[in-house]
């Protein structure tokens, strides 16, 4: 009687000592009601030895979070569901991996995908890589030697690609060790996470982390992204906007000189449009040679609105003639560069030839700023008299190392 009591005593106990997880896998999903199961089954597999949980946060229309319900105690994983109701799904993935932020107990967590294309075995790679790296994030990267994305096919290849590529001109220095910055495989130290820093919109999250995180020590391990098993994908022109829409924001927040640089961009938008009119109306010449003339008349507007406003109090190392040519050369040359970024947009993707333009014109700026900021009115020395410091303190990006 007395050693069943004693027995019966510890279980109580036992039940009500939390469990210390070392590992907390954080999911979104919608509508991936026929991925959950072999999912869950992979993840028990691979992190057998390593405490973890796992953390589904629902968006779903189907059956997907009476799927989870009904497997979740068939595995020996701690399985947690959030399901977001309709008024908390407007910020996308983003938003539903920060909730799954708030209710992981570990103290790394990891976020993947549910239909497959992440493979779970990666899980106990990742895991202790960050461990023994020191590293608050680690990326599993596509595009890192050894990596590999051809399940994507080659559009959609091309697209990442060019989208990461993007992402590394627009903060070259916070990303310069990372290839894969809109990778959805990623693991990170939650103590270092400020969550309340974070505006997630879409699925692009490690973006958001990275770029408001300068002093994150990040690594990458290299991934082989894998086939979709069920449901499908989630990308859309809707998320390629919300992705461009996140970039702009995150580049412009406390950049100053960037804003300048950004709105004379605009009013040359204006001045080439004019001019281009003005040439093939009135002078009669063909679009096609109207448009390398009015490049010029709108170069020369924005070096010489960028020359007295934008870096007016900068002391640079080059005189005015070289920034000149120079500023001419970048702005000719990105003439070529613009026309094949269409290209594989309208003809490889299918998106509308006027998003197109704008996503090639905005990645345009960000160079030719970058080029302007670093080469052209590159800083010389001690500053002119009567500068205001905080336009050129405040430097080029968010993700400025420190």
């Amino acid at each position: 009687m007395a050693e069943n009591l004693l027995t019966s005593n510890l279980v109580s106990l036992e039940l009500q000592i939390p469990v210390q997880y070392e590992l907390s896998v954080v999911i979104p999903t919608r509508n991936e009601a026929g991925n959950i199961a072999p999912l869950l089954s992979r993840i028990e597999q691979a992190t057998k030895g390593i405490a973890t949980e796992v953390v589904f946060v629902d968006d779903s229309t189907d059956d997907t979070p009476a799927v989870i319900t009904r497997l979740k105690n068939q595995f020996s994983l701690q399985v947690k569901l959030v399901s977001r109701p309709p008024e908390r799904r407007k910020n996308g993935l983003g938003g539903a991996v920060m909730e799954g932020f708030q209710v992981a107990q570990a103290p790394w967590v990891c976020v993947m995908d549910a239909d497959l294309q992440h493979p779970p075995e990666l899980l106990p790679k990742i895991y202790k890589h960050a461990e023994k790296t020191g590293s608050d994030v680690v990326v599993g990267s596509r595009l890192s030697a050894g990596g590999d994305a051809s399940s994507l096919g080659f559009k959609r290849t091309i697209i990442s690609r060019v989208f990461a590529g993007t992402t590394r001109i627009t903060f070259p220095q916070r990303l310069k060790n990372v290839t894969d910055p809109l990778s959805g495989f990623f693991i990170l130290r939650k103590s270092a996470l400020n969550t309340d820093i974070l505006r997630p919109d879409g699925f692009k999250i490690l973006l958001e982390i990275l770029a408001t995180h300068p002093e994150m020590i990040v690594s990458e391990i290299p991934m082989h992204f894998g086939f979709r098993n069920a449901g499908e994908s989630k990308a859309s022109i809707k998320e390629t906007v919300r992705y461009f829409r996140t970039l702009l924001r995150l580049r412009l927040a406390g950049n100053q000189t960037f804003l300048r640089f950004l709105g004379v961009g605009f009013s040359g938008l204006l001045v080439n449009s004019i001019a281009l009119a003005a040439f093939t109306e009135f002078a009669a010449i063909h679009f096609l040679y109207s448009a390398i003339l009015a490049t010029q008349v709108s170069t020369l507007w924005n070096f010489s609105l960028t020359e007295m406003w934008v870096f007016g109090k900068r002391e640079t190392e080059r005189p005015f003639l070289q920034r000149l040519v120079g500023f001419l050369l970048v702005n000719n040359l990105l003439l070529l560069l613009r026309g094949p970024i269409m290209t594989l947009m309208v003809s490889l993707w299918g998106v509308h030839y006027l998003i197109a333009n704008l996503v090639s014109l905005f990645a345009m700026t960000v160079l030719r700023y970058l080029v302007a900021d670093h080469l052209i009115w590159n800083k010389g020395g001690t500053s002119r008299p009567m500068q205001n410091q905080n336009l050129d303190n405040i430097k080029t990006e968010i993700g400025a190392t420190k």
